[in-house]
């Protein structure tokens, strides 16, 4: 009998690093390692019945979690760019490099202004067509309803004239392009009401067919799709949070594809007649955040005492077993922009005795610990086995952490009930150095929960 042939998709969630949100704090990052499958490896997993292909997958709920089908709402335009349902104007290259994709061709005609020429014959999946007009109203309505849209991407004024839209920027913007790479300026037909399961009709291979949030959606290729007819027919993806379970369900057949799969777990499927394992490196970094209104963190020197005790060599080593490299900077040294050389860092070595002496001149010692609370998401397992080996480092030097879990972070993050937030971020997800400056470290940016 013929073996049939699964794919893992592996993702090495990156080693831990800092960010010191503080004006002499040290801040560290790290390379990441995230993976998809080829679409070859995909179409050999797939089942098939009566003919038609079918892929199952599975993932935890940092890739497969949407909150909706709505590209506008909060990262959901992220989650159904990886589901096929959504596509952009542009999309990025191997080498982070932007390409025309529903676009046909541009002009920068001043410093201020883009013309952008739509390809014609695309459609939306409900059949409308994609002119000008559309993508206008689409992106108007995407600023209303997402916080973020403007800081990633200021917009003076549009106009639409047929196939033809024209983007005034009150600045000189370089990276606009890349910016219109971004899944949240995913486009979709805003004229049409937008369906509460199913959400919003766009130009992507495949439209759901059912959804629940946070747990499962099922979808069927797109009868529409102007790229030509995708090459699966049906395709089920579920949300494990368990990756015991998650790791099961690929043993035991339950489904064909894991994406993301915990580095750790590589092992159990080194079968290569069996499972086929695919890996690239991305910018995914995890880090801590630090909360500059509670009171401790305001004091850089107990900061720098925290990253001192990050074992970056370690968990690269041990909790993403090779898969990841450690590094001290804020952006990795594959990006042309990373790396720390010329960089004057406050903390370059794991050095657990100089993080003592830091907190017992701060006034804290094992017997009168400092108390902080820790932050992060339930179903990173990479983030929880760090932050697990973190606590008893502090707790030798005098600090005593408490880890509290969220399968979904956003309100308490907000809400700033906090001291440290162990995130996981795409540091440049469309090839931008301002993407990640502009969410965390801009005094209104999105994402500076930090307060920097």
């Amino acid at each position: 009998m013929k073996k049939k042939l699964l794919t893992i998709a592996v993702t090495a969630a990156m080693v831990f690093s800092l960010v010191a949100c503080g004006s002499n704090g040290g801040s560290n990052e790290t390379k990441a390692v995230e993976t998809s499958a080829s679409e070859t490896a995909a179409e050999s997993a797939v089942s098939e019945g009566d003919g038609e292909k079918t892929l199952k997958a599975g993932a935890t709920t940092g890739f497969f979690g949407a909150e909706s089908l709505d590209p506008a709402n909060n990262w959901d335009g992220w989650i159904m760019s990886i589901y096929g349902i959504s596509e952009n104007l542009f999309r990025l290259d191997d080498n982070l490099a932007p390409q025309p994709w529903l676009v046909d061709s541009y002009e920068n005609t001043d410093d201020t202004t883009w013309v952008f020429t739509l390809k014609d014959g695309i459609t939306f999946s409900n059949g409308n067509a994609v002119t000008a007009e559309a993508v206008k109203k689409c992106f108007e309505r995407t600023y209303s309803n997402n916080t973020r849209a403007a800081s990633t991407l200021k917009i003076d004024s549009m106009e639409a004239d047929g196939q033809i839209l024209t983007i005034h920027t009150p600045e000189a913007n370089p990276t606009i392009l890349n910016d219109l790479c971004d899944p949240m300026f995913g486009v979709y037909d805003a004229e049409s009401e937008i369906d509460p399961e199913l959400g919003a009709s766009c130009t992507g291979p495949y439209v759901a067919t059912a959804f629940t949030a946070m747990t499962e959606v099922k979808m069927d290729k797109n009868s529409n799709y102007w790229g030509g007819e995708p090459a699966i027919d049906h395709i089920e993806l579920k949300i494990m949070d368990d990756v015991d379970a998650l790791n099961m369900a690929l043993q035991n057949g339950e489904i064909d594809m894991i994406a993301q799969l915990p580095a750790a777990s590589a092992s159990l499927f080194s079968d290569t007649d069996t499972y086929t394992i695919g890996a690239a490196t991305s910018t995914r970094s995890q880090f801590l955040q630090f909360n500059l209104e509670s009171e401790a963190l305001k004091d850089v020197n107990i900061r720098k005492a925290i990253s001192m005790c990050i074992d970056r060599e370690g968990y690269a080593d041990v909790v993403f077993a090779g898969y990841a490299k450690p590094s001290y900077g804020i952006y990795p040294d594959t990006l042309s922009y990373g790396g720390t050389d010329g960089i004057n860092l406050s903390v370059d070595k794991y050095d657990t005795e100089a993080a003592k002496a830091l907190v017992e001149a701060a006034g804290y010692t094992p017997e009168k610990p400092l108390e902080l609370k820790l932050v992060t998401y339930s179903y990173n397992t990479g983030l929880l086995q760090m932050t697990d080996m973190l606590q008893p480092e502090l707790e030798a030097i005098g600090i005593k952490l408490s880890i509290e879990t969220y399968d979904v972070l956003d309100d308490v993050l907000q809400a700033g009930n906090f001291d440290i937030a162990a995130l996981s971020y795409a540091l440049a997800p469309t090839g931008n150095a301002q993407y990640l400056i502009n969410m965390l470290f801009v005094s209104d940016g999105t994402d500076n929960y930090g307060h920097y």
